[in-house]
């Protein structure tokens, strides 16, 4: 059953309905207590649900955004064979310096990525699983 609206007022609506319903079959002086904590427990449970749904749905969407910005930094970095800078990541994408910065500084924390510092002073992350096929050909096997 849906309840109306986009806040409380199902639950309210639904309380306040149940009280009528008792109060003209005449229960409600002698169950007042019972109703009373089963509306409010309804609302409160109802409320907690909905939290707890837009919060997944939340991470969600953030864990959605987090891979697809690592996929277009990986891309980036395929196109210069692993070789990449936050500059290069910001001109080929919507991320921002900050966002590009965080993502190579994440794949550095986990491995994936070595930083190093131009002559300039500037900051070149090398990816390290990005090979070229005659890399790749070259590899040894195990």
């Amino acid at each position: 059953m849906k309840l109306p609206g986009n806040s409380c007022v199902g639950c309210l609506t639904l309380f306040f309905a149940s009280f009528v319903i008792l109060a003209i079959l005449g229960w409600l002086a002698k169950y007042f207590w019972i109703v009373a904590i089963l509306g409010i427990a309804a609302g409160v449970i109802w409320y907690r649900d909905k939290n707890r749904k837009k919060l997944h749905e939340r991470q969600h969407i953030e864990r959605q955004d987090r891979e697809s910005a690592e996929k277009i930094v990986l891309r980036v970095a395929a196109r210069n064979q692993g070789f990449v800078t936050p500059m290069e990541i910001v001109l080929d994408s919507d991320l921002s310096l900050e966002e590009a910065g965080d993502i190579l500084e994440q794949l550095r924390k986990k491995g994936y990525a070595k930083l190093r510092v131009a002559e300039n002073g500037s900051y070149v992350y090398q990816i390290d699983g990005l090979l070229t096929p005659q890399q790749k050909r070259d590899s040894e096997r195990l």
